[in-house]
């Protein structure tokens, strides 16, 4: 019996499939962005990427004949990384570039921390972007540094007790920790979380519109790294001084139809993403009810 469902691909992700809290962030965050879009707002696209000193192009042409692979060999290993952090709208990148170097001992993601990420923000970002703007961007952990410290499974119990009064409710003496935890996590899902760089644009009449997990095909910015990233496959040297003038290169190569058509794609994106939900959420409430009605009629049999 066929019911209406096909699979298909979609950037990976089978909806269907999905926890329901990835489901519900992605419906908030394509209804918030679909209706900022009609009010005229504009929006400032951010993020991070890296690229190694090593980094090149993944296949070249082979002389068949002799199997021999045309092209500069790199050297072996990765090589020094350079991060960059920047954003973006749909007119070009703004006035935003950061570039250095990472140390050389774990991972990058330490390196791009809540300060780092903060004084760029407020230095390099808000001076340099139009009144009133959305500022998408994904959920990493230096992005979500939160205003206060909120109770986790780790604190001891009266803590989160103390916790909870503080913020207004009245737990009784017998509760167990997992249950004054569990209070803890719904007060905090009414208050809602405040972050730290919410915040801070806000002070600077902006507002943050954070990325659903695993979505980052909703940020035209990743089409846009994949562009620079190319540029510096191609042309790199293997040599950090040169990687360091490519990098520059490679983003002044950029134009402002290759921002303008990122985002284009991107909204083509969510539009249709928007559509399936619906179509998925009529689809599985009529197949609900319909069983519901069958169940009945049993029943009343």
């Amino acid at each position: 019996m066929k019911i209406g469902f096909r699979f298909k691909k979609v950037d990976g992700r089978k909806f269907l499939l999905e926890g329901r809290d990835v489901t519900v962030a992605r419906s908030r965050f394509l209804r918030e962005m679909k209706r900022r879009k009609e009010s005229g707002q504009k929006f400032v696209y951010l993020d991070e990427t890296w690229v190694n000193q090593n980094y090149t192009v993944q296949k070249c042409w082979t002389d068949l004949s002799s199997q021999q692979a045309t092209g500069v060999k790199p050297p072996t290993g990765k090589g020094s990384r350079l991060i960059i952090l920047h954003a973006g709208t749909e007119d070009g990148f703004v006035n935003a570039e950061l570039v250095f170097q990472a140390r050389n001992d774990g991972d990058y993601h330490e390196q791009m921390n809540a300060e780092v990420f903060e004084k760029w923000f407020r230095n390099q970002l808000l001076p340099n972007i139009p009144p009133n703007c959305a500022i998408v961007m994904d959920n990493a952990s230096y992005h979500s540094m939160q205003q206060e410290k909120y109770p986790t499974s780790s604190w001891k119990k009266e803590n989160i007790k103390h916790w909870l009064i503080e913020n207004g409710e009245q737990p009784s003496d017998d509760l167990l920790k997992i249950e004054l935890y569990e209070l803890a996590k719904r007060r905090i899902n009414n208050m809602g979380k405040k972050y730290k760089i919410d915040e801070i644009a806000a002070e600077a009449g902006h507002k943050i519109v954070r990325i659903p997990p695993y979505h980052c095909q909703y940020n035209p910015i990743e089409l846009i790294w994949a562009q620079v990233k190319s540029y510096i496959a191609k042309k790199n040297t293997f040599k950090l001084a040169d990687l360091k003038i490519l990098v520059q290169e490679a983003v002044n190569n950029v134009t402002a139809e290759n921002w303008k058509n990122a985002a284009e794609h991107v909204g083509k994106i969510q539009e249709e993403d928007a559509r399936q939900d619906a179509a998925v959420d009529k689809l599985v409430d009529s197949f609900v009810i319909n069983i519901a009605d069958s169940s009945d009629d049993e029943f009343s049999e």
